[in-house]
C-alpha cells in the first residue's frame, strides 16, 4: 500500500514539474516574441522616420541653383545608403515581410533621386571627369543599384558603415582618441580596426558602429538610437543606446544601459554591468539623445545563438559585483 502511495506521489510530482516547465517555457516565448516586437517597432519609427526626411529633402529640391541641388541629391543619396546599412544590421530579427518592404521603399526612395536629378540636373551630352570624381561617382552607383533591387540587403555592410560615417577613428593603436559633443551629436560614429586603444565619445551620437577592436576601452555618452558591436576581443565598453547589438565578440565586459534589450549572436565570455560613466555635460546629453535614464535593461539580454528555454545561455554572464569597478569618472 505504501509503495502504491509513494508511486502515486512520484507520478503526481513529476506532472507538476512537468506544468511548472511547459508554464516557464511559455512565458519565457512570451518574453522573446515581446523583445522581437519591441525591436521591430523601434526598427520600423526610425526608418519611416528617415523615409519622411529623405523625402522631404528630395521635395525640397529647386531649379534655381543647380550646384545646392546637386549636393542636397549627393546627401540623400548617401542617407538612402546609411538606410540600407541600417537595414542590413537589422534583418537579424526583422520578419521576411518587414525586409521585402524595407527594401521597396529604398528602391522608390532610390528611384525618385534619381528622376529628381534627371529633372533638375540634367546630364551634360559630353563632359569630363576627374578619375577620382568617376570613381566615387561609379561606386555609388553600384551600391545604389544594389539598393534598388534588394541585393545590398544580404551584403556586409562593415565597409559601407565606415565611409559614411560622419565621424570616425580607424587604423590606430596605442593611443588615447576623443570626441566631444560639438563633433558628434546626433552624428554616426564608427570605430574599426583599433588595438590597445582608451576611445572618449563625450556626446550624443546618433549611432555608433564597433567592428574590429582588440583590447580596447570605449567609453561613449548616451546614443539614441544604436550601437553596433562586432568581432571584438578583449575590451571594455562603457556605452548608453536604445539598442545594442552584439556580434562575434568574446571576452569583453559591457557597462551598459539599453532602454529595450541587448542583442548578443556568435558571441562567448561577454559580461554585462550597469552603466556607470560620469562626466561634465552627461545629464545634458541624455536629454539631447532622448534616452530614458530611469530605465535600464542592461541584464536583459537575448541571446539569438541560445533557444533552449530552461537553462541560461553560456555564452553570457552578469559581471558579479565584487569583479565591477565602481564608476568610470572623467
Amino acid at each position: 500500500m505504501e509503495d502504491k502511495m509513494n508511486e502515486m506521489t512520484d507520478r503526481l510530482s513529476k506532472r507538476e514539474n512537468e506544468r511548472q516547465s511547459e508554464i516557464q517555457r511559455r512565458n519565457d516565448e512570451k518574453d522573446s516574441s515581446r523583445s522581437v516586437q519591441e525591436n521591430v517597432k523601434i526598427f520600423t519609427d526610425t526608418f519611416s522616420k528617415e523615409k519622411e526626411m529623405i523625402e522631404s529633402g528630395i521635395n525640397n529640391c529647386k531649379p534655381e541653383n543647380k550646384l545646392e541641388t546637386t549636393t542636397q541629391l549627393d546627401q540623400m543619396s548617401k542617407n538612402v545608403m546609411k538606410l540600407q546599412k541600417y537595414l542590413a544590421d537589422s534583418t537579424i530579427f526583422l520578419p521576411k515581410y518587414e525586409i521585402r518592404q524595407a527594401q521597396e521603399t529604398i528602391g522608390n526612395l532610390t528611384q525618385q533621386i534619381q528622376e529628381k536629378r534627371d529633372q533638375l540636373v540634367p546630364k551634360k551630352k559630353f563632359a569630363f571627369r576627374s578619375k577620382k570624381k568617376s570613381e566615387q561617382t561609379n561606386t555609388e552607383s553600384n551600391v545604389l543599384g544594389d539598393i534598388s533591387n534588394g541585393k545590398a540587403a544580404s551584403k556586409p555592410a562593415s565597409d559601407l558603415q565606415v565611409d559614411l560615417a560622419d565621424c570616425k577613428f580607424v587604423d590606430s593603436q596605442d593611443v588615447t582618441l576623443m570626441k566631444t559633443d560639438e563633433e558628434i551629436n546626433q552624428k554616426d560614429v564608427s570605430l574599426a580596426r583599433l588595438t590597445n586603444c582608451s576611445i572618449k565619445l563625450f556626446g550624443a551620437p546618433s549611432t555608433v558602429h564597433i567592428k574590429n577592436l582588440n583590447n580596447c576601452k570605449v567609453f561613449c555618452g548616451p546614443v539614441s538610437s544604436s550601437i553596433f558591436v562586432s568581432d571584438c576581443k578583449n575590451c571594455l565598453f562603457v556605452i548608453a543606446c536604445q539598442q545594442l547589438r552584439t556580434h562575434s565578440t568574446e571576452h569583453s565586459k559591457f557597462y551598459l544601459h539599453v532602454t529595450s534589450r541587448a542583442i548578443i549572436e556568435d558571441c562567448s565570455n561577454v559580461y554585462f554591468a550597469p552603466y556607470n560613466l560620469q562626466y561634465n555635460d552627461l545629464d545634458k546629453h541624455y536629454k539631447e539623445s532622448g534616452l530614458d535614464k530611469s530605465k535600464n535593461n542592461w541584464d536583459d539580454v537575448d541571446d539569438f545563438n541560445w533557444l533552449a528555454s530552461d537553462a541560461h545561455s553560456p555564452n553570457w554572464s552578469v559581471l558579479a559585483e565584487q569583479d565591477r569597478i565602481d564608476s568610470f569618472k572623467f
